[in-house]
């Protein structure tokens, strides 16, 4: 019976020891793959991954090298700690025509600029004249000499705030939100018979399709189904007369001669 229980002791006692190398082992493997991954990781934000190269793709007429210098990117850098986003937005805020920016890194070297020209959408009525706006309503440019011809112009917005590059702001949020989805669904429609609209009431928008049909279509919820269907019933009237169209409930307008 000793011998047994013998036995049984050397039997645990090497069990034990045979546990305590496996952690021993995988202690040392994890501590070796840390500082393998610490290394590499300190190497690629010193010596690797630099920048030799940025390729910019531009659609605005704002020189290659001036939008290089305005998102802050330098040969060199370090591609690893380059902050993207950052860089977007310094050549955003230094671009009024800049639009959707984009800056993307290509390992191992090499960083990618690509800015969309902005299009303008539309001409806001203010005291001095008019602002340039995109379909975001960012300013583009201020007009002293009159609206532009070719966009429709917007009345009843009264910005608060309108300097080129900026958003358009109003005292009213409740404005700004509906100016936004006036511009959107005018750039969406892309109907040029859309010359005017005057949101001085946003329960009751004025829709001026030519020179000839007035639409009142109401709030602008559903704007671009509105103005769709609008301008299909201004399809089967007579273009020589004048005409007062109504937005009456979700899926229908009424149509009056101007006259009556």
């Amino acid at each position: 019976m000793q011998d047994v229980v013998k036995e049984n002791v050397k039997r645990q006692q090497s069990t034990k020891r045979q546990r305590r190398r496996k952690r021993r082992r995988r202690a040392y493997l994890v501590l070796v793959i840390l500082l393998v991954c610490g290394i590499g990781l300190a190497l690629s934000m010193t010596l690797f991954f630099n920048v030799t190269g940025i390729t910019v793709v531009n659609e605005t007429d704002t020189p290659d090298e001036e939008i290089v210098a305005l998102s802050g990117i330098q040969y060199r850098d370090n591609l690893v700690r380059l902050d993207t986003k950052a860089a977007e937005r310094e050549i955003t805020e230094g671009i009024a025509y800049a639009e959707n920016v984009t800056v993307k890194k290509k390992f191992p070297s090499t960083v990618e600029i690509t800015v969309h020209k902005a299009k303008p959408v539309a001409n806001i009525s203010q005291s001095y004249g008019y602002l340039l706006v995109s379909g975001s309503n960012r300013v583009l440019e201020e007009l002293h000499g009159g609206p532009r011809p070719d966009l429709i112009v917007i009345t009843g917005y009264n910005p608060a705030q309108g300097t080129i590059g900026m958003y358009l702001q109003s005292e009213d949020e409740k404005r700004d939100n509906v100016l936004k989805t006036l511009t959107a669904a005018v750039e969406e429609c892309n109907n040029e018979q859309i010359k005017s609209i005057d949101m001085t009431d946003q329960s009751d928008i004025i829709v001026q399709f030519g020179e000839n049909f007035v639409f009142r279509m109401g709030s602008s919820a559903d704007a671009v189904y509105k103005l769709r269907l609008a301008a299909k019933t201004i399809e089967k009237l007579n273009p020589d007369k004048k005409y007062r169209l109504t937005m009456v409930g979700n899926n229908q307008i009424s149509v009056l001669p101007q006259e009556s």
